[in-house]
């Protein structure tokens, strides 16, 4: 079953007007794994209705004693409002376990690109202090795109810039301002295509060639519209989607979700990490994480819209389709399966989660 965890705010730091950093304190004093670009699926009741929300650590393992979540208020956020006007230093949060795929290469990459706006900046920065730990990655050389309304507004605007003055041989960071003219590293303009084109080739050498392709890899975490400009740039440009790597929580509105059909139902069966197999039913049109918090069964998830990957589970037996905004794929045995927006079609199906 899902294991929840319990922490304390130790302290809390206000980054720009809408957006601060908790550290967060483990209750009970046990030491919590997280890795560089993962988040925290924080969980806490308003009213009668459980809400979650994904946070990205902006502290790094290693680095900062304690971990830490940075926010930032979304208009109308009821999650986000809470923990950036109301939530204090001593209050206490839930939350599922640390996940997420938007992380580090295991070996050493040859050139990383960072392309991210507003609250985007979280998970790399956490990449960044993990980075310039690395003695046998003193030479990678990185460079930051990062978009903002104006240096007021920009969070953890004086780390970047340190960065930027401690390390010039290999460190390059340019803010994109689109109210705020004359910053240092700076332009007045929105990223758009022509910016991001220019940026990168200069970053490669001036040329998109082999080299060039198979040597960047690239992290996107900014709002969808920029994300998907930034992908599709690189992507006309030559570069193979598999280099790109981006962290994204914000439903898709056009995901359609199917009519359940009670008259037909699907046995499945989950292995939990803690080696406890838990069996239900699902209708006929209902997701398997639906089925599954239906009947009482907490199986982790976030977003419940296929975007954050909390809910991932393998096939070990069966079939599932997997119904995302622009296509539906039918995974078997050995394919990982979102449960949020999964479907059993055979009979029986069974998944493993972690």
């Amino acid at each position: 079953m899902e294991r929840r965890l319990l922490w304390r705010i130790a302290k809390k730091r206000e980054e720009t007007p809408e957006a601060v950093t908790l550290v967060l304190e483990p209750v009970g004093g046990e030491t919590v794994a997280y890795e560089p670009g993962q988040y925290l699926p924080l969980i806490r009741t308003f009213g009668s209705r459980e809400e979650r929300r994904a946070y990205s650590f902006s502290s790094c393992p290693g680095v900062d004693v304690l971990p830490a979540l940075t926010v930032k208020r979304i208009p109308n956020g009821l999650f986000s409002t809470w923990l950036v006007r109301q939530a204090r230093a001593g209050d206490m949060l839930e939350s599922a376990e640390p996940a997420g795929r938007f992380l580090l290469p295991a070996q050493r990459p040859e050139r990383l690109l960072y392309v991210a706006a507003g609250s985007g900046i979280t998970p790399i920065l956490s990449h960044l202090k993990a980075i310039f730990q690395k003695k046998d990655w003193s030479d990678v050389p990185l460079r930051l795109l990062y978009a903002n309304r104006d240096s007021a507004h920009t969070i953890f605007k004086k780390q970047i810039d340190d960065w930027i003055a401690a390390w010039p041989e290999r460190f390059e960071a340019t803010y994109f301002f689109s109210r705020e003219r004359g910053a240092a590293h700076a332009e007045h303009a929105h990223l758009n295509n022509a910016l991001l084109e220019r940026h990168l080739l200069d970053f490669v050498g001036g040329r998109a060639n082999a080299s060039a392709r198979s040597s960047l890899l690239t992290y996107l975490c900014a709002p969808t519209p920029l994300m998907r400009m930034a992908r599709m740039t690189m992507r006309t440009l030559g570069f193979p989607d598999e280099r790109i790597l981006q962290e994204t929580f914000t439903p898709d509105p056009r995901l359609q979700r199917r009519q359940p059909d009670p008259s037909r139902r699907h046995h499945i069966v989950v292995a939990l990490p803690d080696s406890q197999r838990v069996a239900f039913d699902t209708f006929e049109g209902e997701t398997i994480l639906q089925a599954a918090l239906r009947q009482g069964i907490a199986l982790p998830y976030t977003c419940k819209s296929g975007v954050c990957l909390s809910c991932l589970a393998r096939c070990v037996r069966g079939e599932v389709d997997v119904q995302f905004v622009e296509q539906t794929r039918r995974e078997g045995p050995g394919a990982l399966v979102n449960t949020c927006i999964g479907y059993a079609v055979s009979d029986e199906v069974e998944l493993a989660i972690g």
